[in-house]
């Protein structure tokens, strides 16, 4: 028998879907946030991420099953969390900063490098792990592939693609799709997240009680 499972999520009241159609592949044509960097996409994408932690109430964190004495306390009260979806847009972003870190980022150290290549997904091994960016990798390796892959599986989207020869002397065929999906009203997600956000330095409780302005 088939059961559906009630989201006790902050966010789960407000999500709404619309019928959606997908758009042509050639994204840099309509997306903002599409192609290579740019002073608009760039900014783009900085606002996107804008609302990526909120501030989230002790009842918020028990609706959730989510375990209040593990959890970050906020030095203003309250609880630093994250919707599922910009957790996920922020490690989308962060493998697009890699993509184009040689135009982005041309000063990267070999560290930052490393750090970045297990943040992200890629095996590291290197001696130095004294150093802070190889510990956090060594600790997060493989993170943002992994929280994608899972993502997407979850919602497993069934719309269907089929392909085409554009130009018609390419060497392989371009993927296309002209499905109709059902889509999350984005408009609210992003409403909501703004509403209830914090800065993405928030100053944070550490275990040992003091407060610390940490990036995230």
């Amino acid at each position: 028998m088939d059961k559906t499972l009630t989201i006790l999520a902050p966010a789960s009241t407000i999500t709404q879907y619309i019928p959606t159609k997908h758009r042509e592949t050639n994204e840099t044509s309509y997306s903002p946030l599409a192609g290579n960097p740019t002073k608009e996409n760039i900014e783009a994408w900085e606002e996107l991420i804008q609302p990526m932690v909120f501030s989230a109430t002790e009842s918020d964190l028990v609706k959730a099953g989510e375990p209040l004495d593990a959890s970050v306390r906020l030095a203003k009260g309250g609880y630093v969390a994250a919707l599922g979806v910009y957790h996920e847009l922020h490690c989308l972003r962060q493998l697009r900063l890699f993509l184009y870190s040689d135009v982005l980022y041309p000063n990267l150290t070999t560290d930052n490098i490393r750090y970045l290549q297990g943040h992200l997904g890629t095996s590291i091994s290197h001696p130095n792990y004294h150093s802070p960016f190889l510990r956090e990798a060594n600790i997060t390796q493989g993170h943002c592939l992994e929280t994608i892959r899972v993502s997407l599986m979850c919602s497993a989207d069934t719309s269907m693609y089929t392909f085409e020869w554009v130009p018609e002397d390419h060497d392989r065929p371009h993927p296309r799709s002209h499905a109709v999906r059902n889509c999350v009203n984005w408009d609210k997600v992003e409403a909501w997240a703004n509403e209830r956000k914090v800065p993405l330095d928030p100053m944070l409780i550490r275990p040992q009680g003091e407060a610390e302005r940490i990036h995230l």
